[in-house]
């Protein structure tokens, strides 16, 4: 049973609850068990999950399979986070790449008043209470990375579909950069309709499924990702440098573009 199974399988009385808030008819707590606390929103979804004992550890399968865009850049220097959450990606960073600038966008004033409040968030961290929509309306500076983990509950939101959103995400990523997009697929048709208008500003898409949860990540880029045997190497570098094991993902990347085009 992994550790989010685990959690789930508890019984309310079995978890301590921190904070319990209603915000536009949403139930929001932050609860804890043994040495570990998350977010938990709509009554069930868990939208972040940390050791108390070791924060900057990424627990959520779907989180460090984000995080695999460091196979990819390597070092990055400027990295956009579109769904900030409890803060997972920050801790993470903020502890392993000193020189990273992270400006992490979150639509819940209330979430990030309570990852500053439970979730070892400081000051410093640059959390801009607005959607993507209207970041981007204003936004000119370029990013190495850009992460997308934004759903409405537990179902993504229109800009996934559309195309002026990947219009706007080609135009924010550096040439060498790369995109990440966290999925919670009802089908394939659903996916296929998010690859509608991404591949038309991206040159390269990858899937990878989790194992075991019903998330699906895509990854988009306008280079070559490196090649299976380059992955597995740039995965033990970064088991080494970061602590994130990532050594399953590069024989289970499907190269969706280079299956479209065959």
């Amino acid at each position: 049973m992994t550790l989010l199974e685990k959690i789930y399988d508890l019984l309310p009385e079995q978890s301590q609850v921190l904070r319990s808030e209603i915000v536009d008819d949403l139930l929001i707590e932050v609860r804890e068990f043994e040495n570990y606390r998350w977010l938990q929103i709509g009554g069930d979804s868990i939208q972040g999950l940390m050791d108390v004992s070791s924060p900057s550890q990424i627990l959520l399968p779907n989180i460090q399979a984000l995080m695999a865009t460091l196979l990819f850049c390597p070092e990055p220097k400027q990295l956009l986070n579109l769904g900030f959450g409890c803060g997972s990606i920050e801790r993470f960073c903020i502890e392993r790449f000193s020189d990273l600038e992270i400006t992490s966008l979150e639509t819940s004033e209330s979430v990030i008043k309570l990852a500053k409040e439970f979730f070892f968030i400081g000051e410093g961290c640059q959390i801009i209470n607005t959607s993507a929509e209207v970041f981007f309306a204003n936004e000119s500076k370029t990013y190495d990375i850009i992460l997308c983990d934004i759903f409405n509950d537990e179902e993504h939101p229109a800009c996934l579909y559309d195309d002026s959103f990947y219009n706007n995400l080609v135009n924010c990523l550096e040439d060498n950069g790369v995109l990440a997009i966290n999925l919670l697929p009802e089908s394939e048709d659903d996916v296929l309709d998010i690859l509608l208008p991404m591949k038309n500003y991206f040159d390269n898409i990858s899937l990878l499924e989790v194992p075991n949860h019903f998330n699906a990540i895509l990854y988009a880029s306008n280079f070559k990702l490196p090649e299976t045997t380059e992955l597995e190497t740039l995965a033990n570098k970064c088991l080494k440098q970061t602590g994130l094991d990532l050594s399953d993902l590069p024989k289970r990347l499907n190269r969706l573009m280079e299956m479209m085009s065959a």
